[in-house]
């Protein structure tokens, strides 16, 4: 068994769920841990910061706040009631867009962090380093709720956040129009903004009581292709790229790994770093993302495409161009100016569709051998490019 397979086969079966900020995620990174000192690896580490523990719990607090202002709207009677009702619709608003796009909000400060842990590693080159490059995969996984557990409930539950969205933002301007104009009558809207924000509420508090997912694809496939490619760089140094190796905690609830790993050394790696995330990379067609983001689609930068373009026509590859669904570890550093790329696989037509994205069915057996060969191999010819500039 190649070491991609066996690195995806430990995590997803004898580990198993590896919830952010859990012991199961701490014992997945001492065995990653493990395995880049194996290799040879050099600078192998723990780097510690404090993640959240939930994706859910800030949504919750922003659709509950929505849903108490749209209540006290509903039922009160005069321009107070309005005026509340506007305050916590806008206020539920805010920390679901900027959860979206890890921006501080007043949900998150009320959310206690955990401390949890990035594995990094670095692979230097045969020569002097003139270039730099960071490949990541996350360690933890997402929980299986569910409105995960189907094509169709995910589409349902896509609409149904977007009209929460829209359901809070109308909320506090026709509350606040209502206050300030003494129409007591607008609180009737109240009565059709409830619907949404209450499902929106209980879908979100139910799914943090679901187990997590085994996450043999998401993201067990990424780590173990990361790693395969690592032996590959030890055996085959490039000539003057530094490759870095990271392994993220938290990225399910928000990215806080690679945000904390940001923090830490984006400034002395420059601005001229290039970031690919690999994430799900063992079911279907290989392809990279034209833009990232939960709410708002953030363009992937420039340089990034053209290096994913150059590297597919220098290698052949049947490579696709597709727009993000989500967001993933390449997201904080788009938001921050950084050159990152994104890496996935993509299942053709119907049949498992959502490479079973956030359930229990994310087994080893579902992972494809020649997927992860084909995303190792496209890695691999992004970094001669890297290289040969």
């Amino acid at each position: 068994m190649t070491l991609p397979l066996t690195v995806i086969r430990y995590l997803a079966e004898t580990i198993g769920g590896r919830g952010s900020c859990t012991p199961a995620v701490s014992r997945a990174g001492e065995y990653v841990h493990g395995v880049l000192r194996d290799l040879g690896t050099h600078e192998v580490r723990f780097e510690p910061f404090a993640g959240a523990a939930s994706t859910y719990r800030p949504f919750m607090l922003a659709f509950l706040a929505a849903f108490a202002g749209s209540l006290l709207a509903f039922t009160g009677v005069g321009r107070l009631y309005l005026a509340l009702g506007a305050v916590l619709n806008g206020l539920g608003a805010w920390a679901m867009l900027a959860e979206a796009e890890f921006a501080p909000h007043w949900a998150g400060w009320l959310i206690h962090h955990r401390p949890t842990r990035n594995v990094c590693g670095v692979i230097r080159p045969a020569g002097t380093v003139t270039r730099r490059v960071v490949i990541c995969a996350h360690l933890d996984t997402h929980r299986t709720p569910v409105f995960y557990s189907s094509a169709g409930w995910q589409r349902l539950f896509g609409l149904l956040v977007a009209a929460c969205l829209i359901s809070m933002l109308t909320g506090t301007l026709v509350f606040a129009a209502g206050a300030l104009l003494a129409r007591v009558q607008l609180g009737w809207v109240g009565a059709g903004l409830l619907p949404f924000q209450g499902f929106a509420l209980i879908m979100v508090a139910m799914a943090d009581f679901t187990p997590f997912s085994p996450g043999a694809n998401d993201n067990a496939s990424g780590v173990g292709v990361i790693l395969g490619l690592a032996g590959r760089l030890k055996e085959q140094p490039l000539r003057h790229t530094e490759v870095h190796l990271l392994f993220t905690d938290c990225e399910e609830t928000g990215a806080w790994g690679m945000r904390a790993f940001l923090n830490q050394h984006a400034r002395e790696l420059g601005e001229d770093c290039l970031y690919v995330a690999i994430d799900q990379v063992g079911v279907g067609q290989l392809c990279y993302l034209l833009n990232d983001g939960l709410i708002f689609k953030h363009p992937t930068h420039p340089r990034a495409l053209e290096l994913a373009r150059r590297a597919r026509q220098s290698g052949g590859m049947k490579v696709k161009e597709i727009p993000g669904t989500a967001y993933t570890d390449a997201l904080p550093a788009t938001l921050r100016g950084r050159v990152a790329l994104t890496l996935c696989t993509v299942p053709e037509g119907d049949a498992g569709a959502s490479a079973h994205w956030h359930q229990m069915s994310d087994r080893f057996e579902v992972i494809d051998p020649q997927a992860l060969a084909e995303t190792e191999q496209f890695t691999w010819q992004v970094l001669q490019e890297v290289d040969g500039d």
